[in-house]
């Protein structure tokens, strides 16, 4: 028997996306939350070695610089050490949110081919399937 797939029903397509979205999501979001994890870290212990420097005039201090406060990333430097601080939740949280993203993209993806399926599909007579009956337990046929 052969069968000519006309149409992807929108439905369809948008129950498939969300089912299979976060698996096929799941290993590029831990590489990348790892990998982000990673980079924080680097920064983190980059940033820490940023001392102030104290200026002195005949052994006297006369004043100190702190190049973090004077390129304006002393905020950015707290930020990062407190995400550092909590690695495993920054790593989950950063997976959490790729998954979301993933997700969604793979959904938008399926949602598009599936419009774009059923414009060309007329056209192209659609997609063509051949079907084999074979008999099972409960088959009366067997």
């Amino acid at each position: 028997m052969r069968y000519s797939v006309r149409r992807i029903g929108i439905g369809s397509a948008l129950r498939m996306s969300l089912l299979l979205g976060w698996a096929v999501a799941l290993c590029p979001a831990l590489c990348m939350a790892g990998l982000a994890v990673q980079a924080l870290r680097t920064l983190s212990r980059a940033l820490a070695q940023v001392q102030t420097l104290d200026i002195t005039v005949l052994g006297q201090k006369v004043a100190t610089v702190d190049l973090l406060a004077l390129l304006q990333l002393r905020s950015t430097a707290d930020s990062i050490d407190q995400l550092t601080a909590g690695l495993l939740g920054t790593f989950l949280l950063l997976t959490l949110a790729l998954l979301l993203v993933g997700g969604v993209m793979f959904v938008a993806v399926g949602i598009l081919v599936s419009l774009v399926y059923n414009l060309l599909a007329p056209l192209a007579g659609g997609l063509e399937v051949e079907l084999q009956h074979r008999g099972g337990a409960g088959d009366p046929s067997v």
